[in-house]
């Protein structure tokens, strides 16, 4: 939302034209190197159309442009003076060289040497002091040599012994030879000037002209002198005499009719152009530096000055300027103007300066004797100035303070209106009465009753006292008759009213009560004895904030202070108001928290606290606050190293990034150098965000990975006036990666293209394979089918083949069992056989019967062969065969070597039968059934190791 601007109004018409402020000392804005970061001393200063400053500096040419401080490199050379023409450009003079500055490719300022321009043999010179444009030729002039650039060539001058310096009066070049006299170009010839010879012995340090053939010529050694048709003076005016002793150096002419003087002792001098000294800045009114190498007037009617160390920033085109002293006087808390002298009073005490010749005068502020500490307020009664102090009441008398009241904390005073031989005093503690005497006013009493502190006073109509207080409320007192003390007491708040308790400051308008809140001015309405909003007066204030100070003036007009601004509500002549802050913006972040004043003695003199003493402000000072100014975005960086441009001197050109360039910070700036701390800016990015920004103090802005389009980054700025500036745009374009281009696109559609041939082709094949697919699943159903009932005939036959081997098992098993039982018959058969042949052998052994043993041998020889039966071992081998089938098959091709008893006893073994059955089946002893296993192994090449019934059982 733009600030609401309000237009000066100017009464006078001798003040329609341009002035210097006498009152008080300008806003003045030090440049340390520590701040530029270059070398110490400024030679020169000119201004740009666009209002950027460039300063001649021993490292290089120092660029401002309100926020940052930029130099541009030269040649291993001092820079001596630079010059701005009417086509904008920028012309440098430096030491063997001069030439112009350009821009790059970038738009940044580079220096081009114009050296090769120079010929050869006119080369050798040393520092180029001045730049003149005279005719729409530029020139340049060294001390050696004189050079005229004429857009293409130079041609070269030469001095008759040396230059010193050149100047240019209204077109009219001047240059001076010291000892030989002063010279003027004309038409390409340099003619003598006759009428300056009284000065050739003379360093001419400056020309000005200060009306039509009315020149003042300044030098080294003998100050200025006034040139009139023909007649050259010494111009003795008071300014001179100051110039003269501390040694001009520089000079320049301000508001067409001021002039001011750069000196090398004792800083910058202000006269009109009669010689009066309107101001006298320097050191002690905090200018860093009192050696001035060049002024110069900028476009908004300030000074810049350049330094012998630093850059200084003087505002003299302004209604305000300030009122302190050297040291410092302390803060301001009140000020009066009484017997022709301004009295201010301050933290540390009661100052005193004569206020007729005020700003001409030469001393500085005395401290009022008696006065030091705290001084709370001024007032006038019946030819006396009464001051409220923190140690009691004072009349101040010849500079000297007489205590009057011992009692501590005098807030102020007014008059009682039924007995005006009382004035009412509001203390820390109560209330006091001082009464007139013959001697004037004097201490009289307290006032019983009441011990509130009472900072604002006011007593209506009727004789009743209203009292603010900060914390509590409005007190409403009545006093007795007696005035000895308080009778009645009432306190008004939120209940009454208000919309606090707190915070309520009372204030008189037109001999009316009104009350300070939080939400507004609120009056007295006695018909119910409460407050309401005084709606005529808010409406006239249109505040946003609580006011803090109100006072009206001789004429009505109503000065004011509150949280967030200052001004004045001017009366016009039918009897609306015209609302005035503009002047005040500066001012309103130094006024004194809660003891805020204003002092409006007459229309030129306005007084103001502020935390380092007083602002002066007059009314008549003819100062435009509406004046147009511009902002520029002064530079574009991006994420890329070296990725910088300028776009403020390529104004109008839009520029084309790549993708991978698209984060940017935008700095900005508007060369609007008052009060630059207050200068805000809005930005807005067309095609990116919604609407202009909020306003802030920030100097750049950052956009990071910004899609690909078309871009606008507008920027604009606010004043402390409420004044906005003219838009400045930087267009640019951000390519689409370049999976975005045109041709990324025509890859994508022929991609598109071929992929959607490709996929009817494959839907295609999936049609005819998806029938392929139905015509196998039918096939391979009906083969499932087939193999199912395959699978279930082979179970069926699977089963029949577990029946057949279930009852072959079941065969062997018999078989087996049938093995063993005739086994274990045959071995028991042998068992019985051979102990029948035993017996037969005892008999035979025992009877000598021949008979008998013949007998026995018989019965002998048949049980023998009972025992090794052939049949019954051909039995036995059949049945092992049925049972373990193909068992001698496979012993005999592993083993042929084994003889028909090995088999017998490889049989006997695998059945697991004991080596005692086995004797008893072969008919042996135990010991030959060992022997036979032993030999068995032998032939069966078996190691000990091999268990011989568990190899067999494996075969």
């Amino acid at each position: 939302m733009r600030k609401p601007i309000f237009i000066l109004l100017f009464f006078l018409p001798v003040y329609l034209f341009a002035q210097v402020k006498i009152i008080g000392t300008p806003s003045i804005k030090n440049y340390p190197k520590t701040v530029y970061k270059a070398g110490t001393q400024n030679w020169d200063i000119a201004e740009d159309k666009n209002g950027f400053m460039y300063f001649a500096n021993n490292d290089g040419i120092l660029q401002f442009d309100g926020f940052r401080w930029q130099l541009i490199e030269v040649p291993l050379s001092l820079v001596r003076t630079i010059y701005i023409d009417s086509q904008d450009r920028i012309f440098v003079g430096l030491l063997y060289e001069f030439g112009m500055l350009v821009k790059d490719a970038a738009g940044k300022y580079v220096y081009k040497s114009m050296i090769d321009l120079v010929p050869e043999e006119s080369r050798n010179f040393n520092d180029v002091w001045k730049i003149h444009e005279i005719n729409g030729n530029i020139i340049f002039q060294s001390y050696e040599k004189l050079f005229v650039y004429n857009g293409k060539t130079i041609k070269t001058y030469n001095p008759v012994n040396k230059y010193h310096f050149s100047f240019n009066v209204n077109g009219r070049l001047l240059i001076q030879e010291p000892g030989v006299g002063l010279f003027e170009m004309f038409n390409g010839f340099i003619e003598k000037v006759p009428w300056a010879d009284p000065l050739k012995d003379f360093q001419i340090l400056s020309i000005l002209e200060i009306s039509e053939n009315h020149l003042l010529i300044g030098t080294a050694q003998n100050g200025m002198y006034y040139y009139d048709h023909g007649k050259l003076d010494v111009w003795n005016t008071e300014v001179n005499t100051l110039v003269r002793d501390s040694k001009l150096f520089s000079a320049t002419t301000i508001m067409g009719n001021h002039l001011a003087f750069g000196t090398i002792l004792d800083g910058l001098l202000i006269s009109d152009e009669n010689g009066q000294v309107i101001q006298k800045i320097n050191r002690s009114n905090e200018l860093q530096n009192n050696t001035i190498l060049s002024v110069y007037a900028d476009n908004h009617k300030n000074l810049w000055l350049g330094l012998d160390n630093g850059i200084g920033y003087v505002e003299i085109n302004s209604p305000v300027s300030y009122i302190t002293a050297k040291g410092g006087i302390g803060t301001g808390y009140c000020c009066k103007i009484f017997d022709e002298k301004l009295y201010v009073g301050t933290n540390q005490g009661l100052f005193v300066k004569p206020f007729s010749n005020f700003g001409k005068s030469t001393g500085d502020f005395t401290l009022v004797e008696n006065s030091e500490g705290q001084v709370w307020s001024l007032d006038e009664f019946d030819g006396q100035l009464i001051c409220g102090h923190n140690f009691g009441t004072f009349v101040i008398e010849n500079n000297t303070a007489r205590k009057i009241s011992n009692v501590a904390g005098s807030w102020g005073y007014i008059r009682l209106r039924n007995n005006p031989e009382f004035l009412l005093g509001g203390h820390y503690d109560g209330l006091i009465l001082l009464k007139k005497g013959e001697s004037g006013w004097e201490f009289s009493h307290r006032l019983k009753g009441f011990s509130e502190s009472s900072r604002f006073l006011f007593q209506d109509k009727l004789g009743e006292v209203w009292m603010s207080h900060g914390g509590k409320g409005i007190y409403r007192m009545t006093l007795d008759e007696s005035l000895e003390s308080v009778s009645r007491v009432k306190l008004y708040g939120k209940e009454q009213g208000l919309p606090s308790d707190a915070q309520n400051i009372l204030f008189q308008l037109a001999d009316e009560k009104y009350i300070s809140t939080i939400s507004g001015v609120y009056e007295y309405d006695a018909s119910v004895d409460s407050f309401k909003p005084a709606d005529e007066l808010n409406r006239r204030f249109d505040l946003d904030g609580r006011i803090k100070k109100v006072v009206s003036d001789d004429d009505e007009n109503i000065w004011y202070i509150s949280d967030h601004e200052s001004g004045v509500l001017r009366k016009n002549e039918d009897l609306t108001y015209t609302k005035i802050t503009s002047p005040f913006e500066s001012l309103n972040e130094h006024y004194v928290s809660e003891f805020e004043f204003i002092y409006p003695y007459n229309n030129d003199h306005i007084f103001l606290g502020i935390d380092n003493g007083f602002a002066h402000y007059s009314s008549k000072f003819p100062k435009s606050f509406t004046q147009e100014f511009r902002s520029f975005i002064t530079r574009v960086e991006m994420s890329y190293l070296d990725s910088v441009i300028y776009p403020y001197k390529n104004e109008g050109l839009s520029y084309t990034f790549p993708y991978r360039k698209n984060s940017f910070r935008f700095h900005y700036t508007a060369p609007f150098f008052e009060n630059l701390d207050d200068l805000k800016f809005s930005y807005y990015l067309e095609n990116f965000t919604d609407d202009w920004s909020v306003w802030t103090t920030n100097i750049y802005k950052d956009f990071t990975n910004l899609p690909f389009g078309k871009y606008s980054f507008k920027i604009k700025a606010l004043n402390y006036y409420g004044i906005e500036s003219e838009v400045s745009e930087f267009r640019f374009t951000v390519l689409p990666p370049w999976y975005q281009t045109s041709i990324a696109y025509a890859f994508y559609i022929l991609f598109l293209l071929t992929a959607t041939v490709i996929t009817i082709i494959v839907v295609r094949n999936r049609h005819e394979r998806a029938k392929e697919l139905e015509k196998q699943k039918h096939k391979k159903e009906l083969q499932a089918k087939e193999e199912m009932f395959q699978h279930q005939a082979v179970v069926a036959e699977k089963e029949i083949i577990k029946l057949r081997n279930d009852k072959l098992r079941a065969d062997m098993i018999y078989r087996d069992k049938e093995l063993a039982n005739q086994t274990n018959s045959i071995i028991q058969k042998n068992k019985f056989l051979m102990k029948l042949n035993q017996e037969f052998q005892k008999i035979q052994s025992t009877t000598d019967d021949g008979t008998v043993k013949s007998k026995m041998v018989i019965l002998k020889k048949r049980v023998d062969k009972e025992l090794d039966n052939e049949q019954q071992n051909k039995l036995f081998e059949t049945y092992f065969d049925e049972v373990h089938t193909d068992f001698f098959e496979r012993l005999k091709e592993q083993f042929p070597q084994l003889s028909p008893k090995d088999l017998k006893l490889c049989a006997y073994i695998r059945m697991n039968i004991s080596t005692k059955e086995i004797a008893t089946l072969l008919n042996i002893t135990d010991r030959g059934v060992e022997i036979s296993r032993y030999r068995l192994r032998k032939k069966m090449d078996l190691t000990r190791e091999i268990n011989l019934s568990t190899f067999l059982a494996g075969i």
